[in-house]
């Protein structure tokens, strides 16, 4: 029997569509800037200052949340344990490698207050401490260029922060194939993206947990 639990504030939900939709406009007009000589859907210049405006947005959406997440002692959640790489990361990745296909059980309990399962915290602590990072790096210094290029040329000018800079792009649009894909393994193909916009899940009803009041939150 299905529980129906709330798990995501209203804060967080707005946050994780404004990322998802700064991330999307980033390797939009990442891939018009990067290749703007075979495709032309916006001009050139558009999509770079498009690129700059949303760039910063991101990043700084990414500080509110590191500023939220440590006002209300939630920032452990996004911090993987030894136990998580293994055997817990194991049996994760297990699960959606064969389990899943067999119709086993869920190895793990989604909780709102643990929410990230094992993968999931690797994944995250991955691309906030160190692909966001090089992403935010790279590209100010490529912006950079235009006023002061010398921070830039300490690193190998464009012929080395553009390639880095696109290989993380790469990644990001890996990562993003892969989180679409996973929301489609909830109870329904949909449940996920339900819930991050209600704000709602449901979970096995196997021992009483507390429905969370929105107003309280």
């Amino acid at each position: 029997m299905k529980k129906k639990v709330y798990f995501y504030t209203i804060y967080e939900r707005i946050w994780h569509w404004l990322q998802a939709g700064c991330v999307l406009t980033l390797l939009f007009t990442g891939f018009e800037i990067s290749f703007f000589s075979r495709f032309d859907i916006i001009d050139f210049k558009t999509a770079v200052s498009v690129h700059n405006i949303v760039g910063m947005i991101l990043v700084v959406n990414a500080f509110l949340a590191l500023f939220y997440n440590l006002a209300g002692g939630l920032l452990k959640r996004y911090v993987p344990e030894l136990e998580d790489f293994s055997p817990l990361g194991f049996t994760h990745a297990g699960y959606y490698f064969y389990g899943i296909f067999r119709g086993d059980p869920h190895p793990f309990d989604k909780t709102p207050e643990k929410r990230l399962l094992p993968l999931q915290k690797i994944t995250y602590f991955i691309i906030l401490n160190g692909l966001l990072p090089l992403m935010t790096l790279t590209g100010l210094l490529k912006w950079s260029m235009k006023i002061t290029p010398v921070y830039a040329e300490m690193f190998g000018g464009l012929s080395v922060l553009g390639p880095i800079h696109r290989f993380g792009a790469w990644l990001f649009l890996a990562f993003l194939i892969v989180h679409v894909y996973m929301t489609t393994t909830g109870h329904t193909p949909f449940s996920s993206l339900v819930s991050m916009i209600t704000g709602y899940e449901y979970i096995e009803n196997n021992e009483p947990l507390e429905i969370l009041d929105e107003k309280k939150t």
